[in-house]
């Protein structure tokens, strides 16, 4: 079995439907800002997001901070490229957990060219506890690295 279609039907996937969902967020979600869909639970919320996780480094300058992020989102990017070279196509939840890093990280890479910020959206709550905001790359890559410890604890 040849691994990079698969490779690239998931990251490739997961980049169309981030940069869609973002897309309908950017035109129909920031005028409004926020939706409440199920009451105290979960809303829809237009967040640019200018830092990194949890809004850190959200107050560095725009280009130093551009700059850093997507000088790492590359290495990052390059690292995973190598780890899919090494890796035999056998080895699926490993390959599928490193295609959704990837999607995840050049879809939000592609907002931090084209905004200087991500957008985020998905926006969880229960009372006072809140989980910041985040998009499908961001949940892209939590699934990416949930299957490579699968794996791992799999073939452990």
């Amino acid at each position: 079995m040849d691994k990079w279609p698969h490779v690239a039907l998931a990251a490739g996937g997961l980049i169309l439907a981030d940069q869609l969902t973002k897309l309908a967020v950017w035109r129909y979600l920031a005028p409004v800002r926020r939706i409440e869909i199920i009451p105290d639970f979960f809303d829809l919320t237009f967040v640019l997001n200018t830092g990194v996780a949890f809004g850190f480094m959200a107050g560095t300058s725009s280009a130093l901070r551009t700059a850093l992020l997507a000088g790492t989102a590359l290495l990052a990017l390059g690292v995973i490229i190598f780890f899919i070279v090494k890796t035999r196509a056998e080895e699926r939840l490993f390959l599928w957990g490193l295609a959704l890093i990837t999607g995840g990280a050049v879809g939000n890479l592609i907002d931090r060219f084209r905004l200087g910020a991500v957008i985020d959206f998905l926006d969880f709550f229960i009372g006072p506890y809140h989980w910041p905001a985040f998009n499908l790359a961001d949940s892209g890559v939590t699934a990416g690295v949930g299957l490579i410890l699968l794996h791992f604890w799999k073939n452990r």
